[in-house]
């Protein structure tokens, strides 16, 4: 089965935020004296990265909600799992939160020695941030729009960047190439930057870019932007087509950022996190914020993010399946 972001899942999700709306404006469920300690946000990268960034804004914006502070930890590695299997251990007190993002849902299907479950070992506190693909063509190629690089990818010979294996940009390309009824040849570099830097060379042709590494040059004339995987079209880049606007309907890729915690949290304090969390999407400082990594603030319920989670498992353990991706490929 095929999730995508415009479903029933986003429709359970609407009802959900209606309902917590409600709650929130008539108090909702708070834990008594949580929290009385600083509570620390683990990022699975570095310094610098779209979730380092996106998380020092929220931890920043949730110790003047919560009353103490949200310190940022940085543990990379193992494309964010070092991080997660530190925190699905820790003391389900509400403490230690994890920065989760797509990378996470696609490891279940791709990893198979993890020791830690993203389902069965985290409950989800809320979704922070929408962060879309944007696909960028060298100018070489000779197509300035989607239809005339389909045709000239119909012809072969189109080679792509990623990442690396089994990252999102590598499956959200091969999704689509399905939809597209095209083949291209995957090339793995070391970063989003060197990928980037692959395709303005010219050592590929294509891409399917995080905004922060490719923007720039799409704004300098140096790549062609032929769409962006959001569905609806992006505050940082407002006059590239979305997907659907190319007549992909029901297609849309995100880099989501959401907070999770260890399984065993009490629902008081996964409440009181929520609030908090929310509190800090609603401000406009927050957006503008975001909008420097191409994010967008995305505030959902607990419930509506772990039936989120749920289908992101699903759809991307799909797209490996039907790819026959693995990690040596």
């Amino acid at each position: 089965m095929k999730f995508s972001t415009d479903g029933h899942i986003v429709a359970a999700a609407l009802a959900l935020v209606a309902g917590f709306g409600v709650a929130a404006s008539t108090g909702g469920a708070m834990a008594q004296g949580f929290p009385d300690k600083p509570v620390t946000l683990v990022v699975g990268s570095g310094p610098g990265s779209a979730p380092d960034t996106i998380s020092r804004i929220v931890a920043d914006g949730m110790s003047g909600v919560l009353g103490q502070p949200v310190v940022v930890e940085n543990r990379p590695g193992a494309a964010g799992n070092i991080g997660a299997s530190a925190v699905a251990k820790a003391d389900p007190d509400g403490y230690t939160l994890m920065m989760m993002t797509s990378v996470h849902s696609i490891s279940p299907s791709l990893q198979k020695n993890l020791d830690y479950s993203f389902l069965d070992d985290f409950m989800a506190v809320g979704m922070v941030a929408e962060v879309p693909l944007i696909f960028v063509v060298n100018n070489e190629l000779g197509t300035p729009d989607m239809n005339s690089f389909i045709e000239r990818a119909k012809a072969g010979d189109i080679f792509y960047s990623t990442p690396g294996v089994g990252t999102l940009q590598h499956l959200a390309t091969e999704d689509f190439a399905r939809m597209a009824g095209i083949e291209m040849t995957m090339v793995p570099y070391k970063g989003g930057g060197a990928a980037t830097q692959a395709v303005i060379a010219n050592e590929v042709q294509a891409f399917y870019a995080g905004i922060p590494p490719a923007l720039p040059h799409v704004k300098s004339g140096a790549l062609t932007a032929l769409g962006i995987s959001s569905p609806e079209p992006s505050p940082a880049a407002p006059a590239v087509p979305t997907f659907r606007d190319l007549g992909y309907d029901g297609y849309s890729v995100d880099n989501w950022h959401a907070i999770y915690v260890p399984k065993g949290t009490p629902g008081e304090v996964i409440s009181t996190l929520s609030q908090a969390l929310n509190e800090v999407l609603a401000r406009p400082e927050t957006a503008a914020q975001f909008l420097n990594v191409g994010a967008e603030p995305n505030p959902n319920t607990p419930e509506a993010q772990e039936l989120y989670g749920q289908s992101e498992v699903a759809r991307w353990a799909e797209v490996i399946k039907e790819n026959q991706i693995t990690l040596d490929n």
